[in-house]
């Protein structure tokens, strides 16, 4: 009779390539800029919670917010999942930040502005590694392995 409980070997097995995948994502694309634009967008609407009833009872003043705090997120989430369209999530970015400080809370008391600015900038300014680059990190690690294989030390 098969079982319906997985088995914790392969599991774990497949749990321990995770740490290097993630390393591999995030290094292929603008992570720390994103992860500054979204945390800037949580700010602004963080800072602008209300009931449906009073936002829309505001007008734009109250709508701004919301608007400027999900695009945010959405440059954000651009910038990792399509990191080909880094510098119009960038400078979209710093627009909406800019704007913030008309249109929201003083940009999120200042602090989500600043986020904002700071995330939009490295998204802008994030590129992907050159073939150069990466000829060069692939000699340094074959260089490592002739080594570590020389001295006797096995692969983990």
């Amino acid at each position: 009779m098969p079982t319906l409980l997985p088995n914790p070997r392969k599991t774990l097995s497949s749990l321990r390539g995770a740490p290097r995948a993630f390393k591999a994502f995030r290094r292929s694309r603008p992570f720390w800029g994103a992860m500054w634009l979204a945390l800037s967008g949580y700010i602004i609407l963080q800072l602008s919670w209300s009931p449906v009833t009073v936002v829309i009872k505001s007008g734009i003043g109250g709508v701004s917010s919301y608007v400027i705090g999900f695009g945010m997120l959405v440059f954000a989430f651009f910038a990792l999942f399509v990191p080909s369209q880094r510098h119009l999530a960038g400078l979209l970015g710093v627009a909406f930040a800019l704007a913030s400080l008309v249109l929201s809370n003083l940009g999120g008391f200042i602090v989500g502005m600043l986020c904002g600015i700071i995330g939009g900038a490295m998204v802008f300014a994030w590129a992907p590694h050159t073939e150069k680059q990466l000829a060069k990190k692939r000699a340094r690690r074959d260089r490592r392995a002739a080594k570590k294989k020389k001295n006797g030390v096995a692969h983990a």
